[in-house]
């Protein structure tokens, strides 16, 4: 367990070592509860994704580079031409 001081404006620093266990790091919401003279704080999980604009960037392509011009999207799914 770890121990802190209250600031002014009533923030608190997680230990180091607490944060790596549960994952949280900046912007992570926490749940805060009162259980009596206590004060429970619990991460919210992220929400998935709902949109595809927000996968963008998740996936890195590694092969070599091809410009706009020379992308077929036709021949990228294996249908003969018209």
């Amino acid at each position: 367990m770890g121990s802190g001081t209250v600031s002014s404006k009533g923030q608190v620093v997680i230990p180091q070592r607490l944060r790596k266990a549960l994952g949280i790091r900046a912007g992570t919401r926490v749940r805060m509860a009162q259980e009596g003279n206590t004060i429970r704080l619990t991460p919210v999980p992220a929400p998935a994704p709902r949109t595809a604009a927000a996968g963008y960037g998740l996936i890195r392509y590694r092969g070599p580079r091809i410009r706009v011009e020379d992308m077929d999207p036709i021949a990228a799914l294996g249908k003969p031409r018209r």
